[in-house]
């Protein structure tokens, strides 16, 4: 019987939300927006945040470490935990080059799981200067006029944007939120993807040498030459999917949750919001294991894998334990 009042009531409570608390129509901008410029250069409310992200993290890391105890307490407990349980996970993907990729990935990690998740701050998305509307080139419907004009065209907007009387700002100019994550901007995951590839792709030449590495996708070895062009298409699309997986996953959940704050402010989008966090993280971590994992792929020959090892045979080899 208490389970069905909370549920009528929780109900009641959704349903009266979307008179009394409807913020308009969900913004959904696929592309960064403009806040301001610097000179000449564009920044957008998604670098805007990578920029505060940043502030954060160097903020933690001084916090947690201005005062080192032998005997972890506080932040710098909470950070130690953290970081040696990531450090051990990415350990069992490649023990020998945990140390040379601990620095990046972990930095990849932590900066992708705070931003992922400031993107969730409640009310961040509603926040933001009002800027004049960019004349964009609409869809537009041929009519065929009747009466007088019968037989004439005449072209008209498909959808005519209306001023939206739940915000504050003035008709002809659209809020742009100050609060965007940077992984929904794809100019971001494509350059993190990119730096990634970058990486493993150097440790890669680094470990088995120019030709050592080349001779995994170039070889002429019967039914492994094709093999290896197969491989080497798989190697260049590598950061792209790194970079759709991220963008996709964030992207969708914020449209998500916009969508659902629209139909129903409050209650509903709680559960979500839940899910997000739980996304966020997931992404974060998953970005970091794949990069790691690339890397232990790129500096593995042939030859190792047939014995199930990871053994290196370039000049640099000894120097990657």
């Amino acid at each position: 019987m208490r389970f069905l009042v909370i549920t009528v009531v929780l109900l009641a409570v959704a349903v009266a939300s979307r008179f009394f608390l409807f913020s308009g129509d969900p913004h959904v901008e696929v592309a960064a927006e403009k806040l301001f410029s610097i000179g000449g250069f564009k920044v957008t409310n998604a670098l805007f945040t990578a920029l505060v992200v940043d502030i954060i993290l160097v903020v933690l890391a001084w916090l947690a470490t201005r005062n080192m105890q032998l005997v972890p307490r506080g932040l710098q407990n909470v950070m130690e935990i953290i970081l040696e349980a990531l450090y051990n996970l990415l350990k069992n993907i490649s023990p020998k080059f945990i140390d040379r990729a601990w620095p990046l990935v972990a930095t990849i990690f932590l900066f992708v799981l705070t931003a992922n998740w400031l993107g969730l701050v409640p009310g961040g998305s509603s926040i933001g200067p009002c800027m004049a509307k960019e004349h964009k080139e609409t869809a537009r419907l041929a009519l065929v006029e009747e009466g007088p004009k019968a037989g004439s065209i005449a072209l008209i907007p498909a959808a005519a944007e209306k001023h939206n009387p739940y915000t504050t700002c003035p008709e002809g100019t659209s809020l742009i939120p100050w609060l965007r994550p940077p992984s929904t901007d794809l100019n971001f995951t494509f350059a993190l993807g990119l730096l990634s590839f970058v990486f493993f792709t150097y440790w890669g030449f680094r470990t088995l040498g120019f030709g050592g590495y080349l001779s995994k996708f170039f070889n002429l070895n019967g039914i492994m030459s094709f093999v290896g062009i197969i491989e080497f298409i798989s190697e260049l699309i590598k950061p792209v999917a790194l970079a759709l997986r991220l963008f996709g996953n964030i992207f969708a959940g914020e449209v998500l949750i916009a969508v659902l704050t629209f139909l129903v402010p409050l209650a509903l989008p709680m559960p979500i919001y839940g899910f997000e966090l739980f996304v966020g993280f997931i992404q974060a971590l998953v970005f970091a294991l794949l990069t790691m994992a690339f890397l232990s792929i790129a500096t593995t020959g042939h030859g190792d894998e047939h014995h199930g090892g990871e053994s290196a045979h370039g000049p640099d080899a000894s120097k990657a334990h």
